[in-house]
């Protein structure tokens, strides 16, 4: 345990796990804005009270992002209170040609915000709420975080798929010191349920429920002209498959409705931390491909951890085992790692717990404060056992040459596909049912730009490398939307299938026929325009 206490490399990679953690909802993109505001675009009277110059004491407060790699820019934030408020400033905005950008938990990442520059942030706090009905069904605003989800659906004696980090904490409120290892805890903790489920919303239950947005039932959400309409399979049915899966480009969701579900095992999960030298590294990729290769089990979980020891500047690998399900039957997994592993930490842990109280209780510790965070993913389907034996070689010797990118991570995601799989192809716009097995996230953090440019390339090799079809698996390049980078085809985020790229561009061209939400990798509203 002393050992992990001194690790570098867990900083950046709780974060991305459903990330997008909040990704973000909208962007308003015509023109771009200058920091004076001209003359004859006023507030409303009725909003005055709500939209803030950079001179407001809380205006840093209230526009904070986790990431500050390729960023959008703020000369105003607005605080709506109410829907009919929310409406009245999409009005105002979309009239005047104002860019917009709508914040949840301020997770987003992707280098697409860097396009959205002196705007106005449509901070959604104020509309936080979330409840649990008779029927089991959870009822959440848009500004909830997933940790506020998470607490309320598993009072009720329910659970859902959720990402594997969620905190009450607002990151954008909190401005603590970090820990190098700790400051893993709050890199995704901060993350909206909202935006997450936008891109689909993979966790540890999609097994047994699916994704979070295979949970949706209906969604209230605001146009870009300021219409509220309602979305869910009996009104609005192609904007609903729409939502689930490329969200971000059609209007600012509201409140959300999810199907829950009575938590598994009593709402008791078995969870354990383990530790590994880099050695062991085709032991562990060789152990996880068997328990792939039919399918993992619907209950378990993995996530890994390639991080440095400060101590020594040596690779470490941590595995995170969550099993739903009791001790006996989670443990007989942790038995096929444990005998060759530096250490060992179980336990049985509350559903609502496990954000906190997983990878050795680190998570809630400390919050990130915006340093530079450069993401690359790939999806594939096995873990090519020698790439990653010769990346954990590289990736130590990058991190000695490079110490100000010690921060850096790469995590691995492997879940269970059975309630993800369960569901047809053409279910919603999510695309890769079929192509779902392991999520490859790397990401470079930093504060320095010194080494911006190294860290850029050493992932973006390294991406291109595990997506080879000969090293993923699958013949194309798939990533999940969102944990996309930039670069990569649109056809990898939403669909290779041209019946797909003719909906979804059918979907922007009805909703967003001006380009207000093209801030987040943008569906285009020309079907020439798919790469």
């Amino acid at each position: 345990m002393t050992r992990l206490a001194l690790l570098q490399a867990l900083p950046a990679l709780l974060a991305i796990i459903q990330t997008v953690s909040s990704t973000p909802l909208t962007f308003g993109g015509l023109h771009p804005r200058n920091n004076s505001q001209p003359d004859d675009t006023v507030w409303p009277t009725d909003l005055s009270g709500l939209a803030h110059g950079e001179s407001w004491p809380n205006f840093a407060e209230k526009t904070k992002r986790w990431s500050s790699y390729e960023a959008p820019t703020f000369n105003e934030v607005f605080l709506p209170v109410t829907e009919e408020e929310l409406s009245l400033g999409l009005q105002y905005l979309s009239s005047n040609h104002l860019p917009w950008l709508a914040k949840s938990g301020g997770h987003g990442y992707s280098p697409t915000l860097h396009s959205i520059q002196n705007a106005v942030l449509i901070n959604l706090e104020n509309f936080k709420h979330v409840t649990v009905k008779d029927d089991g069904t959870a009822v959440v605003g848009t500004g909830a975080l997933f940790g506020d989800l998470i607490d309320t659906v598993a009072a009720a004696g329910r659970e859902l798929t959720v990402g594997s980090c969620a905190c009450v904490i607002l990151e954008q409120v909190l401005n603590l010191k970090r820990h190098p290892l700790m400051a893993i805890a709050n890199m995704n903790m901060s993350q909206g349920a909202t935006g997450a489920m936008l891109g689909g919303g993979l966790g540890r239950l999609q097994g047994l429920h699916g994704l979070t947005s295979d949970a949706l039932r209906k969604v209230r959400l605001a146009l870009w002209n300021g219409t509220i309409i309602e979305a869910s399979d009996k009104v609005n049915q192609d904007l609903f498959w729409g939502i689930r899966g490329s969200g971000q480009n059609y209007g600012i969701v509201i409140e959300s409705e999810f199907e829950t579900w009575t938590a598994t095992n009593g709402g008791l999960y078995y969870n354990a931390d383990m530790t590994f030298a880099k050695d062991s590294v085709e032991r562990i990729m060789d152990i996880i491909n068997k328990l792939t290769t039919l399918a993992l089990d619907a209950k378990l979980s993995f996530v890994l951890f390639f991080a440095s020891d400060a101590a020594t500047s040596e690779l470490i690998v941590v595995v995170n085992i969550v099993y739903a399900g009791p001790k006996e039957e989670g443990h007989k997994y942790a038995e096929l790692f444990s005998s060759f592993s530096l250490s060992i930490a179980e336990s049985m842990i509350p559903w609502a717990e496990l954000p906190e109280k997983t990878v050795l209780g680190l998570i809630p510790k400390s919050c990130a404060e915006g340093p530079r965070y450069d993401l690359y993913s790939v999806i594939t389907k096995t873990l090519d056992r020698q790439s990653f034996v010769e990346f954990g070689d590289a990736f130590e010797k990058f991190l000695q040459d490079y110490p100000l990118a010690n921060g850096s991570a790469l995590m691995i995601e492997t879940f269970p596909v059975q309630g993800v799989e369960a569901l047809p192809d053409d279910y919603s716009a999510f695309p890769h049912r079929k192509y779902f097995r392991n999520q490859v996230e790397s990401i470079g953090s930093y504060t320095d730009d010194s080494v911006a440019d190294a860290v850029d390339n050493f992932f973006r090799e390294w991406r291109d490398r595990f997506a080879e079809p000969a090293i993923s698996g699958y013949d194309e390049l798939h990533v999940y939307q969102n944990y996309a980078h930039n670069d990569e085809p649109l056809s990898a985020l939403y669909g290779y299938q041209k019946w797909r790229h003719e909906r979804l561009t059918k979907l922007k061209k009805t909703y967003d026929p001006h380009g207000f939400f093209d801030g987040y990798h943008a569906v285009p509203s020309d079907l020439a325009k798919w790469s």
